[in-house]
């Protein structure tokens, strides 16, 4: 057996010695969320698991020490906002976080000493920091990361002028699937050319201000039925700077995993 599991990052293509064997040898264990939901029509359906999972999978290669195994992707998240659009499957809150949590439960539960959750939809954020309270108040280690934060110093240099975050199907996202996606970069480009940039948030009604967000204030997100479905500036976006977005957004994931894996956190009393 020796060190047969450090060939691949796939926590299931792994036998369950081999897996004990990592968990022994100082593995982490991760776990990429995104969502199934709308992204307008110049992007898939599966956008934000498929950029959660790739990133995931790229800054793991990266990550000399600790070795990361990547557990399957459950795929669906939580997306109510995005429903009255076709394509859209969601859970509900409960069911996410119940998942999330069974999930946790087993990896914690084998004998890893802590699991990091790496998000890639913003509607899971909320649903996720309520599940790694909960989870942590009862002495599993669980932590959450959005795949886009630690590099962002990084990557949004390399965004257009007009909207330097990320948003919704917006350049970020856009660029990042034509460069992970080389195959379909002509196709998401020629769909998003000419679409205007859209920097009122959804849920704000055209040409009104947009208070919430600079004072951290919360409210409900939503894209129905008729809104364009895009947040940000798609049209922008172009394969090198998909690759000048990569790679700032890997690196630091790939460094946040071994800063993140070394840490003494503490826990709460099981």
């Amino acid at each position: 057996m020796a060190d047969s599991w450090r060939r691949t990052h796939e926590w299931g293509r792994l036998t369950r010695a081999e897996i004990a064997a990592a968990r022994d040898g100082g593995a982490l264990a991760v776990l990429p969320v995104g969502s199934i939901e709308q992204h307008a029509d110049h992007l898939p359906v599966d956008t934000d698991t498929f950029l959660a999972v790739k990133v995931t999978e790229e800054a793991a290669a990266r990550c000399a020490s600790p070795h990361v195994l990547i557990l399957p992707s459950p795929a669906y998240g939580f997306s109510p906002h995005h429903r009255d659009w076709p394509g859209t499957v969601s859970l509900s809150a409960a069911t996410f976080q119940a998942l999330v949590a069974d999930i946790a439960e087993c990896v914690i539960g084998a004998g890893f000493d802590r699991l990091l959750l790496v998000n890639g939809h913003g509607g899971n954020r909320g649903p996720l920091t309520a599940v790694c309270t909960e989870l942590g108040a009862r002495g599993l280690g669980v932590g959450l990361v959005n795949y886009i934060v630690p590099g962002q110093a990084g990557w949004k240099p390399h965004l257009p002028e007009s909207f330097r975050r990320v948003g919704h199907a917006c350049a970020y996202e856009t660029a990042l699937q034509m460069a992970l996606r080389p195959e379909e970069a002509e196709r998401i480009g020629s769909r998003a050319a000419g679409l205007p940039s859209r920097t009122v948030p959804p849920y704000i009604a055209d040409g009104s201000p947009a208070p919430m967000e600079p004072v951290g204030a919360v409210w409900s997100f939503l894209f129905p039925a008729g809104n364009p479905g895009y947040f940000g500036d798609p049209a922008a976006a172009t394969p090198a700077m998909g690759s000048s977005l990569r790679e700032p957004t890997v690196a630091a994931l790939a460094e946040f995993f071994a800063v993140f894996a070394r840490t003494p956190f503490l826990v709460g009393n099981a």
